[in-house]
């Protein structure tokens, strides 16, 4: 079996995903096939099943992910770029972290609910308008979908949402397996908002509806002031490459194939 020195995600960090590695790592396989063994899938390079940095063989919940697993092994050339594996990140984060620990993933995970982006109300007029128009009918879903009630805040006060919404959230978040949850934690920091993050998971949202969800106020702000480039447009590739990657995991048990 292949260990491959593949760094997670670390749960620590607030913003995009990274993965790491100390050095430049040759590409040292020709062969990259997946493989079934009982519920979950593997990917194997040159027949040798890839395994987390902590020794744990690479299981992934369905064919579709192990696919773009192993798509991320064959585009890799020369030396191998972790930057350009988010599906094989998610995979090594959601069993060498999240499966270790899920309470203290769903922990991280509510603070963000305490402070949702969409749970604020801009000053301005227009602002206000748009972000009513587009994020009201994502806080009703999340409100059905959680069966609680949040609450709306302006300026820098805080929602205060009712005492028993962020229980009962977590009540929920505990019964999302751990590639589910591991995206659904990385998606709550790459858009700073866990009811984003969970239409990305559980609403019939692509990705580029996602972002525009996430982006709404820097958005707005672009429109006015106009875009640093170089900088905006960069920022939102990797956010959406993200998302992308993590809205497949999220929905990989149910969609399995």
């Amino acid at each position: 079996m292949l260990a491959f020195r593949f760094a997670p995600f670390r749960p620590s960090l607030r913003g995009l995903v990274t993965a790491t590695t100390p050095k430049k790592i040759k590409r040292f396989y020709e062969d990259v096939t997946v493989h079934q063994s009982g519920d979950f899938w593997h990917v194997l390079l040159d027949g040798k099943v890839v395994k987390t940095p902590r020794g744990t063989v690479l299981e992934l919940p369905g064919k579709g992910v192990a696919k773009q697993v192993a798509m991320e092994w064959t585009a890799q050339e020369t030396h191998l770029q972790p930057l350009e594996m988010p599906f094989t990140t998610i995979g090594c984060t959601a069993l060498d972290i999240t499966r270790e620990d899920p309470a203290a993933c769903v922990e991280r995970l509510l603070p963000f609910l305490e402070m949702d982006t969409v749970c604020f109300q801009g000053d301005g007029e227009v602002l206000a308008e748009r972000q009513q128009q587009e994020w009201g009918p994502l806080r009703e879903w999340f409100q059905t979908q959680y069966g609680v009630r949040l609450s709306l805040a302006s300026g820098l006060a805080a929602p205060q949402h009712p005492e028993e919404t962020l229980p009962k959230v977590a009540e929920k978040l505990h019964d999302k397996d751990p590639w589910e949850l591991c995206a659904l934690e990385i998606a709550t920091q790459t858009a700073k908002s866990l009811v984003v993050a969970s239409a990305l998971l559980d609403r019939h949202n692509t990705a580029e509806e996602i972002l525009r969800l996430a982006q709404l106020e820097e958005d707005f702000q672009i429109e006015r002031w106009g875009m640093v480039e170089g900088e905006h447009d960069i920022t939102e590739t990797e956010m959406l490459k993200w998302f992308a990657a993590c809205r497949e995991f999220g929905r990989a048990q149910r969609h399995a194939e």
